[in-house]
């Protein structure tokens, strides 16, 4: 895979996240799919899983991402942490923190409330295990 090949798939990505903005989490995952398997089939050849893998983290990182911006204020987006399995305290401590979306999409309360095989039951592709 050639580097020029690379950012034209991080662009493809960005315009996705970007239009993503608004719609439900299936729609963007349903519309990274279709870039996804297409991408990976023509680079099928291609062995190693490093590259891949790291792009899923990345891909995952923007849906968590979205799901942050979406939830907006900070009491809906405890309220949601609880929901998600979060204690009490820790759901408050990580709404209320200030940081942006991009850092909460990483941090721990987002990977423990949006784990990976959610996104794997709400069927992303994964370009690591090339279904």
């Amino acid at each position: 895979m050639h580097e020029k090949s690379f950012k034209r798939l991080k662009a493809k990505l960005k315009a996705i996240f970007f239009q993503a903005r608004g719609t439900s989490l299936f729609r963007t995952i349903r519309r990274l799919n279709q870039t996804l398997r297409g991408w990976r089939q023509y680079f099928r050849l291609d062995s190693r899983k490093g590259v891949f893998e790291s792009l899923d983290i990345h891909i995952r990182r923007h849906l968590r991402k979205l799901i942050w911006i979406a939830w907006k204020r900070p009491k809906t987006r405890e309220i949601n942490l609880r929901r998600r399995g979060l204690s009490d305290e820790r759901a408050w401590k990580s709404a209320w923190n200030g940081r942006g979306a991009w850092w909460n999409a990483g941090a721990l309360h987002m990977l423990h409330a949006f784990p990976n095989a959610l996104f794997e039951r709400a069927g992303l592709y994964s370009l690591a295990e090339m279904r």
